[in-house]
């Protein structure tokens, strides 16, 4: 049985875990073992039940816990990669799979991934297929990911589909911290600018306003207009961010509703610059996802289904379940996804040479392949662009605004002279 522990260790740390042990005795003779002094132990199931109680208390507690969890989903789903890699190690080795589990429980730091594993192994113990123990997780493990290991469980190669499962997730993981990386940094550039346009327009320029009153003379028109910007923020700062944090709430309201959700994946295929980089996305998401599950014997249109929900866009999706439609009908897959109208011609061209050499499968993750290289390509490209247009666009602004307080200088020098 598992079991959630409070304790403080020889430093008089206090630390949280999950240890297994057949009883509550047990456990807390080997916690002690490991110089930890108890100071409350219960069943998983039961702190489990303590902690939804307590965020049922009021609404605040619900939203942050809601919060809480959604965070701790999308950290724990990048511990995939680290999981499946350690799991097919093991696997591979020969070792059963609940002692597998159980081994990689033990060595899992990420507390909220220990609870899932912790999980995984208790429903294992009960007789549970380990398809669905993961199903039981799925804001963790992909759909996909769960179809391939019912597989693997079904051919009796559970090891050889936790391999292939262990190659994905860790490309995925880097190809997305490629793509963060690429948006984060003209993210913060931009973040960073507008800060000092603020701090500039709130601070420095105030107080040359009132040199500049205290002179008398007429300021030029540009001037004006950044002393006029500068007075409204001083003055309104607090009810401008009060107001723009509104907008991005209703805005994250609006893009959750299933209008709002059509119109924002209609913007991302739309945006300029990023929407080169986003539509390979989608390319890529389609062929590689749909090429391994192929090439794993899941059955053409439950690949169909599975990817409809990997490819991250409604438009998309909807061109997915219309070619699926089409296949279930009986037209060729190339056919019915030129029908669709959602991928480039060269590309459909590969998927009609792998079908009629009956290798689509292959085909499609080798279109994956070439995608994801193009990915990486663009990436770079897009960053190399980016950053000296944002350094020249915010240097402009800056720019502006110092020769603005500058021009009834030059002018007053003038009349000097």
């Amino acid at each position: 049985m598992i079991y959630q522990y409070e304790a403080l260790n020889r430093k008089g740390e206090r630390l949280t875990g999950l240890v297994d042990a057949t009883s509550e005795t047990k456990a807390k003779l080997m916690l002690k073992q490991d110089g930890l002094y108890v100071s409350k132990i219960t069943p998983k199931s039961t702190a489990e039940a303590e902690i939804r109680q307590k965020s049922s208390d009021s609404t605040f507690a619900r939203i942050f816990t809601g919060a809480s969890s959604f965070i701790a989903k999308k950290m724990a789903a990048k511990q995939v990669g680290i999981f499946s890699r350690q799991l097919a190690t093991l696997l591979s080795a020969g070792m059963p799979l609940l002692r597998t589990i159980n081994d990689i429980m033990e060595q899992t730091d990420h507390q909220y991934f220990k609870q899932v594993v912790a999980d995984i192994k208790e429903n294992l113990e009960n007789g549970a297929s380990f398809s669905n123990c993961l199903l039981k997780h799925r804001g963790v493990f992909s759909d996909m990911y769960i179809n391939m290991v019912k597989v693997g469980e079904n051919l009796g190669s559970l090891d050889e589909v936790i391999e292939r499962l262990a190659d994905i997730e860790e490309k995925n993981v880097i190809l997305k911290s490629k793509v963060q990386s690429a948006l984060w940094y003209p993210g913060f550039m931009i973040f960073f600018s507008i800060m000092i346009v603020i701090f500039l327009m709130v601070k420095i320029v105030p107080s040359l306003a009132e040199m500049f009153e205290d002179m008398g003379h007429d300021l030029p028109v540009p001037t004006q207009i950044v002393m006029a910007i500068s007075s409204f923020l001083s003055s309104f700062l607090p009810l401008v961010i009060i107001l723009l944090g509104l907008a991005i709430f209703l805005l994250y309201r609006y893009v959750n509703t299933d209008k709002g959700r059509v119109k924002f994946d209609e913007f991302k295929m739309n945006i300029p610059v990023f929407k080169v980089l986003y539509n390979k996305m989608i390319v890529y998401r389609f062929t590689q996802n749909m090429g391994i599950m192929l090439n794993n014997n899941v059955d053409i249109l439950k690949s169909f289904e599975i990817v409809e929900k990997i490819v991250g866009n409604t438009i998309i999706e909807k061109k997915i379940n219309e070619a699926a439609f089409k296949v279930r009908e009986g037209t060729p897959v190339s056919k019915a996804l030129a029908a669709a109208d959602f991928l480039p011609k060269m590309v459909l061209g590969m998927i009609n040479a792998g079908e009629a050499s009956d290798k689509l499968d292959s085909m499609l993750v080798k279109i994956g392949e070439v995608y994801e290289t193009e990915i990486d390509l663009t990436i770079t490209s897009l960053t190399n662009m980016i950053e000296p247009l944002i350094i020249v666009f915010m240097g402009g602004i800056v720019g502006g605004i110092v020769l603005a307080v500058m021009l009834p200088i030059f002018q007053m020098n003038l009349i000097v002279q």
